[in-house]
């Protein structure tokens, strides 16, 4: 009898000791984790310019990204019922034709007719006439066709002395007569700075100047939101001293999504900064339309 209990006695010893390892694993299985959403760059400029209805987006002239993207931005702000204004970086004495498009079916004939304008016609193309924008304006006349309330201003105007204040001064008047529209500027990224950079600036031969009043710094006291759109690498449709063509990017290490920052006024001349992975050149409408 006794022999039998202590063998029914090693034989639950062996059985606890075999089955503690089972519980052990059990218990040391991690959680599952929970699938996190990329961020667009949408949402984040959406994030950037949170309440704001007053914003200035600074573009490398000439990029295929940065006009589709603010499209993106234009729709998705229609899309919430409310009045949108887009300032362009386009001559004033191009509205009425810009105006007629808009209106128009935006057939062969009608892209044509906005085609045979002076800022797309004339000898330097800058990427502000790019197929980019062509394809931006474009949007908005569908968008328009579809019932929102959206119109675009151009706001470089003619004239003497600062080109800067006198931009700052029609979208002065643009703020106060659409002061129920959300405005969304799309400019050169130093006219959309709204405050003196931290950086020293330099002329195109190496010299030291003092940076210049932007857009951006004229209508402070209306405290517009400031977003620089960059990129890590890529090209774009610019002038500089060799013509007006495709030129790279100085690259930046490389990125494999867009980064969104919201710097200090001791770091940036914008209130944020989202950078693209790449930019890709976008060449003057007028080629394409000559195809």
């Amino acid at each position: 009898m006794r022999l039998l209990l202590v063998a029914m006695a090693l034989m639950l010893a062996a059985c606890t000791r075999q089955s503690a390892p089972a519980l052990q694993v059990a218990s040391q299985k991690p959680a599952m984790a929970k699938p996190q959403s990329v961020q667009t760059p949408l949402d984040m400029l959406v994030a950037a310019i949170g309440e704001h209805r007053f914003v200035l987006i600074g573009e490398v002239h000439g990029t295929r990204e940065t006009p589709t993207l603010v499209g993106d931005l234009v729709a998705y702000y229609v899309d919430g019922g409310g009045p949108v204004t887009l300032g362009l970086e386009v001559s004033a004495r191009e509205q009425p034709r810009i105006d007629r498009y808009l209106e128009s079916p935006g057939n062969a004939g009608d892209r044509k007719a906005l085609l045979a304008g002076e800022h797309w016609q004339g000898a330097m193309h800058d990427g502000r006439d790019s197929e980019a924008m062509l394809e931006l304006i474009d949007r908005v006349r569908e968008l328009r066709l579809q019932g929102a309330d959206v119109r675009i201003d151009l706001f470089d105007a003619s004239g003497d002395g600062d080109r800067d204040l006198r931009m700052s001064g029609h979208l002065r008047a643009t703020a106060a007569d659409a002061q129920r529209a959300r405005i969304l500027v799309l400019t050169g990224n130093v006219h959309a700075m709204t405050r003196r950079p931290p950086w020293s600036m330099f002329t195109s031969n190496g010299k030291l100047i003092e940076p210049p009043m932007t857009v951006g710094r004229y209508l402070a006291d209306l405290a517009p939101q400031s977003i620089n759109i960059g990129a890590a690498n890529g090209d774009a449709w610019n002038c500089a001293q060799d013509g007006c063509r495709a030129h790279s990017l100085t690259a930046r290490p490389a990125i494999a999504q867009a980064t969104l920052k919201q710097l200090p006024p001791t770091e940036s001349a914008w209130d944020a900064e989202l950078t693209l992975p790449r930019f890709t050149a976008s060449p003057p409408a007028i080629q394409g339309a000559d195809h």
